[in-house]
């Protein structure tokens, strides 16, 4: 299933970094800690309040253990993952 259906490449990044936090079982916190960058960045990437530098995109890929160009490419989605992100905040509480 794809998940295609993007404004623009900001809306398509701050999905992917969530859709990979899901699909890896992580906290923001979690991936702000392993990226060595704040939870409130991270949050507002996920919220499309701030646009990514390469440099703290390539952080955070790392911290998700991806290459970054997969944070930039339309992706074929678990249905299942989906619907936990659409539900809502199970994997942005402490873990």
């Amino acid at each position: 299933m794809k998940q295609t259906e993007y404004n623009n490449l900001q809306e398509l990044v701050s999905f992917n970094i969530k859709y990979f936090r899901y699909v890896n079982k992580i906290s923001q916190e979690k991936l702000a800690e392993l990226a060595n960058l704040s939870p409130e960045y991270i949050s507002s990437i996920e919220r499309e309040l701030h646009s990514l530098t390469i440099d703290k995109l390539e952080l955070i890929a790392k911290g998700l253990k991806i290459d970054p160009y997969q944070l930039l490419k339309i992706q074929d989605v678990d249905k299942n993952i989906l619907m936990k992100i659409n539900k809502g905040r199970q994997y942005n509480q402490k873990m």
